[in-house]
């Protein structure tokens, strides 16, 4: 990931070990990390630097998960959230899915799980903005058109 567009993500995480580990593994990735212990403190970086990525801990999802995943979307739609849950927490951990979370992560965390989920990711929201592209494209075009029918229509008149 070459340093222009490298991507931005944030760690919210009351666990200094799973920061640091996190920290240095998508640090070697190529990935900017920014990182916080709390929730508050979270949100004020998130509303500063739009992450891209946003992974959060279980305890940072414990109060209202769903009014913080609102505010996410609504200060970057297609910000990606994986959550980091180990194995006791991984069914409170699926509830969340169906809030916006993209994915799970399993802890104690698995470098080669880590680097593909995350790769996963970012090709979805690729595809994503690809496929919102075309649809726009495909609807201006429409629209476009009798407009190019009536420049048809003087050209061939003249």
């Amino acid at each position: 990931m070459s340093a222009s567009n490298r991507q931005r993500v944030l760690v919210i995480s009351r666990s200094a070990d799973l920061r640091n580990e996190l920290i240095t593994l998508l640090s070697g990735y190529g990935y900017f990390v920014e990182y916080c212990q709390t929730r508050l403190e979270g949100i004020r970086k998130f509303r500063a630097h739009k992450q891209h990525i946003v992974i959060l801990d279980m305890p940072a999802l414990r109060l209202f998960p769903k009014r913080l995943f609102e505010f996410f979307r609504k200060v970057r739609k297609n910000t990606i959230m994986l959550i980091a849950a180990d194995k006791r927490e991984e069914p409170e951990a699926f509830r969340h899915l169906h809030l916006g979370a993209y994915d799970i992560l399993d802890l104690p965390l698995k470098t080669d799980s880590l680097r593909r989920i995350l790769h996963r990711a970012l090709e979805h929201h690729r595809l994503l903005l690809e496929n919102l592209f075309v649809k726009n494209a495909a609807f201006f075009g429409l629209l476009m058109l009798p407009v190019w029918a009536g420049l048809a229509w003087v050209l061939v008149r003249r």
